[in-house]
């Protein structure tokens, strides 16, 4: 029973602590109260995480690794083929793995986007170094096909249009009105799909757009 408590607990941390930090940023607000939040003590804090910046890395690692592993897998399959990416493949590589993961895990997923969205837009730097860290592969495999689809862009440009890119998913699929009704319909999937296919075509548009 210790161990079924302790495992609540630090989940219910995690959740108060995605809840939070999305609604109001990422330092906007305080540890203790999202321990209140949580319903635990300041202790349970230092106990599982030890600081802000493990806590948000364990926020990160719930959907974030798979989330990764998934693009990784995308990659490779784009890559190993033998004819030269194309600028859709980018953009799947980038989008996919958010849609499966919101398919699959529906609102605790857009929950998870929009802690990501948040994260992304206070540029806090701990979210870029963590995937620099650990998957600095699929950021370089990102970054190949890019070239290889968009050899008119130069680099400088390529990373402020990935940047954008990203930034442009988070904020979207964080704010749709269809995220919050399309579980509920009788065809759960349809609108966000839908919608992804229109924030697909976006980012094609701006990714691969002549450089004035």
């Amino acid at each position: 029973m210790a161990v079924a408590a302790k495992r609540d607990t630090k989940t219910a941390i995690l959740d108060a602590a995605q809840k939070l930090m999305a609604e109001h940023g990422i330092n906007g607000v305080s540890l203790r109260a999202i321990m209140n939040e949580a319903g635990a003590n300041p202790a349970a804090l230092h106990y599982h995480f030890g600081s802000r910046e493990s806590l948000i890395e364990a926020i990160l690692a719930r959907h974030g690794r798979r989330n990764s592993e998934r693009r990784r897998a995308i990659i490779e399959k784009k890559l190993a083929r033998e004819i030269t990416a194309e600028i859709r493949d980018v953009v799947d590589a980038l989008v996919d793995p958010i849609l499966q993961m919101l398919t699959e895990e529906g609102e605790s997923g857009r929950r998870f986007v929009q802690f990501l969205a948040r994260l992304q837009s206070d540029r806090t730097g701990i979210h870029s170094e963590l995937e620099a860290r650990n998957f600095a592969d699929v950021r370089k495999g990102i970054g190949q096909m890019y070239a290889e689809a968009c050899p008119h862009v130069p680099q400088k440009v390529k990373s402020l249009r990935i940047t954008m890119a990203i930034d442009s998913m988070l904020q979207s699929l964080a704010n749709a009105d269809v995220m919050s009704n399309d579980w509920t319909e009788a065809h759960p999937g349809k609108g966000l799909t839908k919608f992804a296919n229109s924030l697909k075509d976006f980012l094609v548009g701006g990714l691969s757009a002549d450089v004035s």
